[in-house]
């Protein structure tokens, strides 16, 4: 799949049929598409355009319905995500034809500076289930989807920066973003939501907070990297009938300690009281499955250790606007992050007394 940046348009309203044939036609000389239409739009951090096409001959393989991903919401742009838009379209690019982990399956993929486009296949059309972010799928499903972080780290342990000019260490599109949301202009506003439950007193402090992310993100970058998806909460996955969970978007992979997908996913996962009687149990299922996958065997107390100190992740959704989430996810997913923090208590680890 190449880049073509005049495909690379902003507005949902270019996404026209001309458009559609430019660029499938890059790896598919001659395949044309005569009509696109419109049948849905779920507006977000990214923008989903769903749509139905009608080819004039030969479609060579495509699909007749896609689903087209990009930066085509300017509110979203405002927090500093076009770096996600401009990475996605770089993974599916470049990544996703070595990956062996169940994602969905790109057609097309192009990138450039604050914005990326990939049309992929509409999972709707193989009766995929989706998670929601506000409902959990227990115990079972996610020692699933630790088994595929623990493939996806295990295949690329100890992977270095340079290889993908793109891939960032840590995920660049949340610092990114978290330079608005942490500002002192919003970070009172933010917190004091009703979406986000009432906070333990220091971390309703600011400067004590992004003195924390910015000591994470020191030890992060000098730790020994895996490919992380990035975002790995429980919204993010989906399920093929008789198959496994896997994730949908790959805005924000990355370079990272393993640990950083593994708290921030079990974090989502379930209600806290199931969390406190299984995250142990959990942490070693995924230890086996990374040994199983080629990666190192993991101490348990190392491990333990280290899921407590990424467990800070999860403080990126009390600051999550609902022009990027819903406010019922919001709402869900705060209050699992809120308890796992004060539960596990990363602050300890990096060194910031109350």
């Amino acid at each position: 799949m190449n880049t073509t940046s005049g495909l690379l348009v902003r507005d949902v309203d270019d996404l026209t049929a001309d458009w559609i044939t430019a660029a499938l036609a890059q790896d598919r000389p001659g395949v044309k598409v005569t009509e696109l239409d419109v049948e849905r739009i779920i507006w977000g951090s990214a923008t989903k355009v769903f749509a139905r096409l009608t080819f004039d001959g030969d479609p060579q393989g495509l699909p007749d319905h896609v689903c087209i991903k990009g930066g085509f919401d300017e509110r979203s742009r405002a927090f500093g995500l076009g770096s996600a838009y401009e990475l996605e379209g770089a993974f599916f690019r470049d990544l996703s034809p070595e990956l062996t982990v169940e994602h969905p399956r790109g057609y097309y993929a192009a990138s450039e500076h604050d914005q990326g486009i990939v049309i992929m296949e509409d999972l709707s059309q193989r009766d995929a289930e989706f998670c929601n972010g506000v409902d959990t799928w227990g115990v079972d499903a996610a020692s699933e989807t630790l088994e595929l972080l623990a493939m996806l780290h295990g295949q690329t342990w100890g992977s270095k920066p340079g290889r993908f000019d793109w891939l960032p260490v840590g995920v660049e599109a949340a610092r990114q973003a978290f330079q608005v949301m942490l500002s002192p202009e919003m970070f009172g506003p933010l917190i004091e939501r009703d979406e986000v439950p009432t906070l333990p007193t220091h971390m309703q402090d600011g400067d004590y907070v992004r003195s924390a992310f910015a000591k994470l993100w020191e030890y992060d970058d000098a730790s020994t990297h895996v490919i992380n998806h990035g975002d790995a909460h429980t919204g993010q996955l989906y399920r093929i009938p008789g198959g496994r969970t896997a994730y949908l978007d790959w805005q924000t992979a990355c370079l990272a300690p393993w640990a950083h997908d593994v708290a921030y996913f079990i974090g989502s996962a379930l209600e806290p009281d199931d969390r406190r009687a299984n995250e142990r149990e959990l942490l070693a299922h995924y230890r086996d499955a990374l040994a199983a996958a080629g990666g190192p065997e993991l101490a348990d107390d190392d491990m333990w250790q280290e899921y407590r100190r990424h467990s800070l992740h999860g403080f990126f959704w009390m600051c999550v606007p609902t022009v990027m989430q819903p406010a019922e996810v919001v709402t869900a997913m705060t209050r699992r992050y809120a308890a796992q923090i004060e539960d596990l208590d990363p602050f300890e680890l990096l060194d910031m007394p109350r």
